[in-house]
């Protein structure tokens, strides 16, 4: 099974030990079956909002962020073609992810983001989830 984790939920895990995101990012990484996918646009976000939402200082965030992506078991570019032929959203900031989901093929992906992402539901055959909906559907 593919998955991408969106920044979204690697911030809520990050900031919670319990919880819905934390148990995601838990199962993703020692679930032999979960091939976890990550790009650089995915990190950047990250590092950013653990320094804006969290207060951690840059160097910290990069240390965490180097973490998440060598944890990972795929971390993988888009290029803006890619990006472009995303149709589904006008928002351009998630079109990235939505071009990563299909570039790899991947079963889910794992958002709190109720604006863009989650009233999609699907993007071809890619299931758009929350967590807990996550977790609820893979037990």
């Amino acid at each position: 099974m593919k998955i991408v984790i969106d920044s979204s939920v690697w911030i809520a895990g990050i900031g919670s030990k319990t919880g819905y995101a934390s148990q995601t990012i838990y199962r993703c990484f020692t679930d032999s079956n979960i091939e976890l996918i990550i790009s650089d646009q995915i990190l950047a976000e990250v590092s950013s909002n653990l320094q804006k939402k969290l207060k951690f200082n840059s160097k910290t965030a990069g240390e965490a962020t180097a973490i998440i992506k060598n944890l990972c078991d795929f971390n993988v570019a888009t290029t803006s073609t890619e990006e472009g032929s995303v149709k589904v959203i006008e928002y351009s900031p998630d079109k990235h992810i939505l071009a990563l989901t299909k570039k790899m093929k991947t079963d889910f992906l794992i958002t709190f983001d109720r604006k863009h992402l989650l009233p999609l539901e699907k993007f071809g055959k890619v299931k758009i989830v929350e967590p807990r909906e996550f977790i609820e559907r893979t037990g």
